[in-house]
């Protein structure tokens, strides 16, 4: 089992949203926790965001990257489609 650490600044988007898309993105990062290698939404990113890994809920991203030696899940960004890349 993997634990999930959440930065501010996505904490800060969750606040903003709708109680339905906070439900959608806290159920699909409750299903990364047993094992994020196998869930089938997750991509891996490349140039500036190699090492990261996202998940697509409509147009909203969920960045993060796993530290597989702790078991950590650390998500780094959520946050719109357009707006989510230029962090």
């Amino acid at each position: 089992m993997y634990k999930v650490v959440v930065h501010k600044r996505a904490v800060k988007y969750l606040k903003k949203v709708t109680e339905s898309q906070k439900h959608k993105i806290k159920e699909v990062l409750s299903k990364l926790i047993p094992d994020p290698n196998m869930y089938t939404g997750v991509k891996n990113m490349a140039g500036d965001w190699v090492g990261y890994r996202r998940i697509r809920i409509g147009d909203v991203r969920i960045i993060f990257w796993v530290d597989r030696d702790k078991k950590i899940i650390y998500v780094d960004h959520i946050g719109n489609r357009g707006d989510i890349y230029k962090n």
